[in-house]
């Protein structure tokens, strides 16, 4: 049925609907979404003309802001190594045990702490109220265990470095959390508002091997640069920062001191995470790997100590980005660039932050230039559908009587033909009178189902015949396979199949059944002596003789060769002994005449009774074949019932 209707719209579609619904519909359906689609591309591309040229001044504008406080950090070391360089030499032989002993008090761990007022505030010295200096404060100091505190030539590091520290940090306040001055030997001297980080350290503190020194000694900073620590955590100032050092050695090359700065977490991640393109994300990277600032893993950062490196993160988008980022420095130099990441489907734009060697870096998804070309797309797709909607309700006016009525009809006949009702021509009497392509149609479908009818009444008969001669062949199989084709008496399967029936009715209902086998003596002297044709004569005659002895209720089979079984229901013992006598008695009078002699034959019977219940055909059979063996062992001819 399906193949008939599918028949009927192709040849629509062939003539009338092609011509029409074809030729309207699509034509317009695809000059809308051709339209559409060149008008999202055009848009795309022009969006992604402006962005990237829009990203390229955000990601220079933002590395050149980040850059600011780095270079405005060097800037200040660099003040502060001139002046220190210059007043060392005046002060490094200087009488520094007085003032020393002032401002440093021994504390009972072994350190040295700079004396509380130094922190809470006091008035530099000043002669007169034209020369007041202001008041000195916010500063703390740290001297550790075992540094060589009664060296001169250390004391006067210490007290310039505070000197110094005092005259400049105040004023850098307002763009850096704090200023400081580290000694090798395990000092610190700190500028940090409302922060007395020295109190807060501890007496085991070993500051030669903190991050934020030791980046700065010979061995790690041959050059003598200024250089950026990672980030990490100041277990005193309980803060996440990243600081900048910068090592000041004397003429002959000896490391004095080392100035730095510390930039906050906070402050840091405040403006590379919020000072953002809509849509975007930033972070910063350095060029081995190293992850300073990402919003995604602020937490695994500070779990690794700032010691965290890309290739560490199972984020395969991460890493693939990190990788093109490497690669197009390598490729195309230490410049802002911008590069298209077509794996992750955004633009990555990156630019080198002067100073600590790092890389700020803005990810742009793509998505966010198909909004709005999407947008102009879909209202021009939707003007599009609106005259598509428009033009095909006029079409389908004009079609309603030259195709969806025919169609209505011919729908209608095809369930009359799948009901098998054949008779069409009440429902396409209409149709069948016009001369387009649905008269013809309609006299195509009157003639089919005409056909139909006549190949269903033929195939009705058909299969009527094939399953009468079904049946009759499985009739003639089951018939074959319980019965022995020579004697036509039932085969060992139907014994078995009946007797243990039989056994299973006499025990669940009462009564007696009895067993007798029997085997023809001296069978095999017959065959050889006159022929197998004799033989199966003999089993032939045997089977007619038993046949004629029995009742109808009783059963006999051939078991195999010359053996016999016979099932006699309600017949106990003595009466089973007596219908196998019957039966021996007969056999000796049975002639057969093979090449002019005249041939006769004997059997030997064994007999059994089902005795109680639990017993099973097998066990009868086997009793009783045990019998006729005792039979043949007795002389043959004879009959063994116990």
């Amino acid at each position: 049925m399906k193949t008939y209707i599918k028949e009927i719209k192709q040849m629509i579609n062939k003539s009338l609907a092609k011509s029409t619904l074809l030729s309207i519909g699509i034509r317009i359906s695809i000059i809308v979404t051709i339209m559409a689609f060149l008008s999202y591309h055009h848009i795309v591309n022009i969006l992604e003309e402006q962005t990237l040229d829009k990203l390229e001044k955000y990601i220079t504008e933002r590395a050149d802001k980040e850059s600011i406080i780095f270079k405005l950090a060097q800037d200040n070391h660099n003040t502060f190594k001139q002046a220190y360089l210059e007043l060392w030499s005046k002060r490094k032989t200087a009488n520094a045990n007085p003032r020393f002993d002032q401002l440093f008090n021994k504390q009972n761990d072994g350190t040295l702490r700079l004396t509380t007022s130094a922190f809470t505030g006091f008035e530099r010295s000043h002669t007169s109220s034209s020369d007041y200096k202001g008041e000195s404060r916010w500063i703390s100091g740290f001297i550790g265990r075992g540094a060589p505190v009664a060296n001169k030539e250390f004391r006067n590091r210490v007290l310039l470095s505070y000197d110094l520290v005092d005259q400049f940090a105040q004023g850098w306040s307002n763009r850096f959390a704090n200023t400081y001055v580290s000694l090798p030997e395990g000092v610190n001297i700190v500028y940090w508002e409302n922060l007395n980080w020295a109190a807060g350290a501890s007496s085991d503190l070993d500051i030669p091997e903190e991050e934020w020194v030791y980046i700065a000694n010979k061995k790690n900073n041959p050059q003598r640069k200024s250089v950026w620590t990672g980030l990490y955590y100041d277990q005193t100032a309980d803060e996440w920062m990243v600081s900048c050092e910068t090592p000041i050695d004397d003429e002959k090359g000896e490391h004095l001191i080392n100035v730095g700065h510390d930039i906050l977490l906070n402050n840091l991640f405040q403006r590379v995470f919020d000072d953002r393109l809509e849509g975007t994300h930033n972070f910063i990277i350095r060029k081995d790997g190293r992850l300073i600032a990402h919003p995604s893993y602020v937490e695994l950062i500070q779990k690794a100590h700032g010691l965290l490196n890309i290739s560490e993160l199972k984020d395969t988008k991460i890493v693939s980005q990190y990788q093109n980022i490497s690669e197009s420095i390598d490729k195309y130099g230490n410049k802002p660039q911008i590069i298209n990441d077509s794996a992750s489907d955004v633009f990555i734009a990156i630019a080198p932050i002067e100073g600590p060697e790092w890389y700020f870096v803005t990810v742009y998804p793509k998505t966010l230039l198909a909004s709005p070309a999407q947008l102009t797309a879909q209202f021009i797709f939707f003007l599009g559908f609106i005259s598509l909607i428009v033009e095909l309700v006029m079409l389908y006016l004009v079609l309603l009587k030259k195709v969806l009525h025919p169609m209505e009809r011919f729908e209608k006949a095809s369930k009359l033909i799948s009901e098998a009702q054949y008779n069409l021509s009440p429902v396409l009497s209409d149709v069948n009178l016009r001369k387009d392509e649905m008269g013809r149609l309609s006299a195509a479908m009157l003639s089919m189902a005409e056909q139909i009818h006549k190949n269903t009444l033929t195939m009705e008969e058909t299969i009527k015949l094939r399953t009468k001669e079904l049946e009759l062949a499985k009739y003639l199989a089951e018939q074959q396979a319980r019965t022995d084709s020579l004697t036509e008496l039932a085969n060992r399967r139907s014994f078995f199949e009946i007797g243990s029936l039989a056994l299973q009715q006499t025990e669940e209902g009462g009564g007696t059944l009895s067993v007798v086998m029997l085997d023809v003596d001296k069978f095999k002297n017959i065959n050889d002596t006159y022929g197998h044709a004799v033989g199966d004569e003999v089993l032939k005659r045997i089977a007619t003789a038993l046949q004629q002895s029995l009742r109808p209720t009783d059963l006999c089979a051939r078991l195999g060769g010359e053996e016999f079984a016979i099932l006699l229901h309600n017949t106990d013992l003595h009466g089973a002994k007596k219908v196998a006598e019957k039966i021996r008695v007969l056999f000796t009078t049975i002639v057969i005449e093979a090449d002019g002699e005249k041939i006769q034959f004997t059997a030997s019977f064994g007999v059994s009774q089902l005795t109680s219940k639990g017993e099973q055909l097998d066990d009868l059979l086997k009793l009783a074949d045990e019998r006729l063996y005792k039979a043949k062992n007795s002389g043959r001819n004879c009959i063994v019932s116990q």
